[in-house]
């Protein structure tokens, strides 16, 4: 009897692992994606073409650019975690670096109407002092669908220039 039991309890065994690997040995993948046809707004575009055509010249811009690929936390252990993710999912329109070394320079962010809900004026505030406090002026323009490039480009000198003058303790409303 005993001969008779081993082999089947080693059969049901072996089922049993059968079925687990089929279970989990060939999951599908947790998510899927597809591509996205456009990386930016017709909005955000249209700025892009107007950037790149009247200063291009100078600089290199980036669209949609999370604040964790141009800044890094100047913290150690747990609150350098923290300070990353503070920035890791917070992002801007654009990024403007030099040409020769592709370093940021400036960042552009386009304000729409959504920009004027209280959560993103917080939102907006926050980001402009990092980048502030990291040196990066962050130059804000309203969004009206339409830039004509001359006009922009003297909005970023503009936003440039007022950077340059205010301390270096500004506070976030005392935005461009």
């Amino acid at each position: 009897m005993t001969k008779l039991i081993i082999p089947l309890v080693l059969l049901i065994m072996l089922g049993i692992a059968a079925k687990l690997v089929e279970l989990f040995g060939h999951r599908k993948p947790a998510f899927e994606y597809g591509r996205k046809d456009f990386l930016m707004t017709r909005a955000e575009h249209k700025c892009y073409d107007a950037l790149v055509a009247e200063m291009g010249a100078l600089y290199c811009f980036f669209p949609q650019i999370h604040l964790d690929a141009i800044l890094f936390p100047q913290h150690a252990g747990r609150r350098r975690l923290y300070a990353f993710r503070h920035i890791n999912q917070k992002s801007v329109d654009f990024v403007a670096c030099d040409r020769k070394y592709i370093r940021p320079v400036f960042a552009i962010e386009l304000d729409d109407r959504t920009h004027d809900q209280p959560r993103r004026i917080a939102r907006d505030q926050e980001v402009e002092r990092i980048l502030n406090g990291a040196g990066i002026p962050l130059i804000r323009i309203e969004n009206h669908g339409r830039f004509v490039p001359n006009e922009l480009a003297q909005l970023v000198k503009r936003g440039l220039a007022q950077y340059a003058e205010a301390p270096q303790t500004a506070s976030p409303s005392d935005g461009f």
